[in-house]
């Protein structure tokens, strides 16, 4: 049998020890499940989002939590806790990082973005009457996605970071290559009047 047959032996019995009250295996269990998931969330949180926690806070948080009701845990599988914690720290992750997105002062717009009728002072200071007739006539026949990111970045001033949390894809990357093809679109439809 190999070494990794026996950890997951003596991790689904320790457990089952924690499961029936033993502190002793709840002390190991939270030892060995804190370093793992210390490690694999060291970097997930953003530098923007470290404000009053950090990594370790949340993963001791996640665990304390986890294990006050260890014993409404229904599968007696180590792996399945395994998953379980990692899932509540990537979760945790994601309330922080709103949280440090409303701390910001940017507030994230619910429902549907509109384009802004004579307002925005920014925007429209850096065009003239036509061409603002035209951005606003061609935003609102934009697809709902292209409409809030172009509303969100040119109206709002939203970076990458933000772009990609309001539409919920997997990097500011992502919504970079995503906006670009919007504001492509953007510009074909302001052309075409």
């Amino acid at each position: 049998m190999g070494s990794d047959s026996r950890d997951s032996t003596s991790e689904r019995h320790l457990l089952e020890r924690a499961r029936r009250g033993s502190h002793p295996a709840v002390d190991v269990l939270f030892e060995r499940y804190r370093s793992w998931l210390r490690h694999w969330a060291r970097g997930r949180l953003p530098r923007r989002a470290r404000g009053a926690v950090d990594t370790s806070d949340l993963v001791q948080e996640t665990l304390q939590r986890t294990f006050t009701h260890l014993t409404s845990f229904k599968s007696t599988q180590a792996r399945a806790l395994r998953v379980y914690l990692r899932r509540a720290v990537d979760n945790r992750i994601r309330d922080e990082m709103r949280r440090a997105t409303f701390r910001q002062g940017v507030i994230l717009p619910e429902g549907s973005v509109r384009a802004s009728d004579a307002s925005n002072p920014q925007l429209r200071r850096l065009i003239d009457d036509e061409t603002w007739r035209r951005y606003l006539d061609a935003v609102k026949r934009l697809p709902d996605r292209d409409r809030r990111l172009v509303v969100a970045r040119a109206e709002l001033g939203y970076n990458s970071a933000q772009l990609a949390f309001l539409e919920r894809l997997s990097s500011p990357a992502v919504a970079r290559v995503t906006l670009r093809r919007a504001m492509l679109r953007l510009s074909a439809l302001m052309s075409d009047e």
